[in-house]
Formats: structure tokens, C-alpha cells, sequence
């Protein structure tokens, strides 16, 4: 199977439908990598998460690697996967914010009714950070049987 460079429109529609993103920090010795649930909006990813060594780490260097996999639905022999840099930042605008959170409820929906409960008690005494990251590079691959191949 040919690994072959997805276009600037398939890197996106990876980025718009799929969910989780695994984000690197850098710990000084070693990454930090952390999946953290996320919605593609305004050319940027956004997701929500308590203050921790994830939000300390950006604040000290904001500059993080990501990588999006579509493998969930088709197996580790067959995938689409993004790739990228960028910068992670605090959402501090309460109308960025806001825009944001409408924008998340849809994966915030998919979450167990205790998470959502303790989420919504952080929204509401403003503990719950919104995040974003900016990319600065981005690039996509897959890994699947050329056209002609699937119809054999």
C-alpha cells in the first residue's frame, strides 16, 4: 500500500471530523504528550481542560506538535493521519470563549454524564479553561490501497 500526501482540503476535513488530538509539550527533558478532545473552528483547534502541568508547560513554551489519526474506524492498516506545529494558548476573551464552548458541544455531548456534571460546575465558576492552538505547520498522509487497488 502507497502512503500518498493529503490535499490542503483532506488535511482539513481530517481536522474537521475528527475528535481527538494528541498535543507535545516540552518538559525540558522529555515531550508531554496528552490526547485531549478537541472541534476545529476559525483555522484553529479548540478544546477545554483544568489548569495542570499541560497549561504550566504552555505557559513556560507555547510552542506544541500535534498528530490527528482517523484509524478508530479503519484499523491500524488503514489511516489518514495530520501532523503539525503550533501555538497553545489560554482563551482569556469571553466572546471567543463563548464562541468556542458552542462550538465544543458536541464533543462535550459525547462525554459521560459525571464529566459533563463536573464541567459544567467549572463553567460555572470560571475554573474551565478554554484552550487553542494556532498551527503554524501543517501536513497529512495516508496509508491505504491505491484507487485501483480497492476494486479489485
Amino acid at each position: 500500500m502507497p502512503r500518498t500526501d493529503l490535499s490542503r482540503d483532506e488535511t482539513l476535513r481530517v481536522l474537521e471530523c475528527e475528535g481527538v488530538v494528541r498535543v507535545a509539550f516540552d518538559d525540558g527533558d522529555a515531550p508531554y504528550l496528552i490526547p485531549l478532545g478537541y472541534t476545529w473552528l476559525e483555522s484553529a483547534l479548540f478544546g477545554v481542560a483544568d489548569p495542570g502541568k499541560k497549561t504550566r508547560l504552555a505557559a513556560s513554551n507555547s510552542d506544541v506538535a500535534f498528530q490527528v489519526d482517523t484509524s478508530a474506524e479503519t484499523g491500524v492498516f488503514e489511516w489518514e493521519s495530520v501532523t503539525g506545529d503550533g501555538v497553545f494558548e489560554i482563551v482569556a476573551d469571553e466572546t471567543a470563549r463563548r464562541r468556542a464552548l458552542s462550538a465544543l458541544g458536541p464533543v462535550i455531548a459525547q462525554a459521560p454524564e459525571w464529566w459533563r456534571n463536573e464541567q459544567t460546575l467549572k463553567m460555572a465558576d470560571g475554573s474551565l479553561l478554554v484552550w487553542k492552538i494556532t498551527p503554524t505547520r501543517l501536513s497529512g498522509c495516508r496509508y491505504a490501497p491505491a484507487a485501483e487497488e480497492q476494486t479489485r
